[in-house]
Formats: structure tokens, C-alpha cells, sequence
């Protein structure tokens, strides 16, 4: 499903949270893609941590795991990061559907858990709080959907472009062959899609077989060649190209950096 994201609203409403209790906070969509944070910094401790890029990675699978578990269970889950910081992942929820995540905590619960400096001059976060920050969290999920920040995109030509190209994405796509699938012109498509993404649909279509590619950079052992043809590029060199222009590194440093 498309989801439409107003993410100059959506950034101030996470920043007021922000400020309000000091819990840092970040919108996840489905995918568990991060679409917008309140824009505060990475405190110091967890800063320190992830220098090590074996703990860097080590959160990135604890916050995978927590959005899993909020996903499966469709309710609030909470639970303390290997590094000893509470988290919580909140559902936001529209006609039955789950349409994003509020993953939001790095609060510290205990004084003496671990001996650093940086974790040591973190403030301690009481149950009470947790809760406080818990339920206003939630106020603020549905002050984002009564005011249409977050919601499914109506836009029926542009569901069903997307749709096919995600569907066949490891395919030779054209634009004319999306517009002659779903019954549209090539300029209305191109329309929508610099109104909705701001880029062409060729654009488009790059960007999601590189996101595709990052599973298997990360996880697999498959080559470049391999993995290239498996997400849908014509040569190696080309995804090569457009992996750096869209994730500023090459392939094989993003491969070497989560090995």
C-alpha cells in the first residue's frame, strides 16, 4: 500500500516530542524503513557504541527485531537494547491498518548497569515516565493521523503504477510499458511521480531495486554480477553507479561494512 507522508509536519510534531521528554524518536514505515526523525542528535553513549561496527550492526538488528515484534503482536512492544537502553515501538494504526511505526526510548532505567562515562551521565528515566512518554506517544499517533500527515495515497493510477513495479521489478521496465499496463498516458505518469516522489519513474524504479540489493549485500554471498541481475539492472557497473549516487558508498564497501 502507498502511504502518503507530510514530513515538514510529521518532523515538527517529532521535535516537540523531543523536547518534551527527551526520548529520541523516529517514524518507521512498514518496511521498517525510517521515513523521519525529530531531528535530535545520536546521544553521546550510543555514539560511542556504534564506533565498533560489530554493536552498530548489533542495533540495527535489536530495532528490527522490536518493529518485528510490534508488526507480528499489532500492539505497543517494549524491551531494553543489548546496550542496556529502554525502548518502545508504537503501531500507527488507520482503519485496521498498520500504516508506520513511533520507535522511540534510548532512555537509561538503571544507574549502574554499565560502567561509561557517556551512559553514566544519561538521565534516569522512572517507570512513571516511561509511561508518561508511552502515553503521549500515543496522543501524538493520533494527532499525526486527525491531521492527515500520515494516510493511505488515494491516487489510483499511481497505487496501480507502483504496484506493477514493485511486482516486476527484476524486469526490463519502460514507462510505456507501466502507462500501456494500467491504462494511463506517459505524462500523466510522469506527473505523478515527480508530485509524489519528486523524481521520474525511471528514478523510481533504480531506487527501489537498490534498496532491494542491501538484503542481499548484507546477507548473502552472491556477487555483484549476481545480485545486479537479481534486482533487476542491465551490468554490475551500472548498479554500481547507482548504488553510490543513491547511498554514497559503492556496493562492496556496503558489503564490507556489514560483514
Amino acid at each position: 500500500m502507498l502511504i502518503h507522508y507530510d514530513i515538514d509536519k510529521i518532523n515538527l510534531v517529532l521535535q516537540d516530542f523531543y523536547n518534551a521528554t527527551g526520548a529520541r524518536i523516529d517514524l518507521f514505515n512498514d518496511a521498517f524503513v525510517p521515513i523521519s526523525c525529530s531531528q535530535q542528535a545520536m546521544c553521546n553513549y550510543c555514539r560511542d557504541i556504534q564506533k565498533d561496527n560489530r554493536n552498530h550492526q548489533g542495533c540495527i538488528a535489536f530495532d528490527r527485531m522490536l518493529l518485528q515484534k510490534c508488526r507480528t503482536s499489532g500492539k505497543t512492544e517494549r524491551d531494553i537494547c543489548p546496550f542496556g537502553l529502554f525502548n518502545i515501538v508504537s503501531p500507527i494504526r488507520h482503519n485496521g491498518m498498520v500504516l508506520g511505526y513511533l520507535f522511540f526510548g534510548q532512555m537509561k532505567t538503571q544507574n549502574s548497569l554499565i560502567a561509561s562515562q557517556s551512559y553514566a551521565d544519561l538521565p534516569l528515566t522512572s517507570p512513571k515516565k516511561i509511561e508518561s512518554v508511552s502515553h503521549l506517544a500515543s496522543i501524538l499517533i493520533g494527532h499525526i493521523l486527525a491531521e492527515n500527515m500520515l494516510g493511505p495515497d488515494v491516487d489510483e493510477p499511481l497505487q496501480k503504477a507502483v504496484g506493477y513495479i514493485h511486482a516486476n521489478l527484476r524486469e526490463n521496465l519502460s514507462i510505456r510499458q507501466i502507462a500501456d499496463q494500467i491504462h494511463v498516458s506517459k505524462n500523466l505518469l510522469y506527473r505523478r511521480f515527480h508530485q509524489r516522489f519528486g523524481c521520474t519513474v525511471g528514478e523510481y524504479i533504480n531506487k527501489k531495486r537498490v534498496e532491494q540489493s542491501l538484503d542481499l549485500l548484507a546477507n548473502t554471498n552472491m556477487s555483484m554480477e549476481e545480485i545486479s541481475q537479481y534486482v533487476g539492472f542491465s551490468s554490475a557497473s551500472y548498479f554500481t553507479r547507482t548504488f553510490k549516487k543513491q547511498m554514497e558508498t559503492t556496493p562492496l564497501k556496503y558489503k564490507k561494512q556489514r560483514s
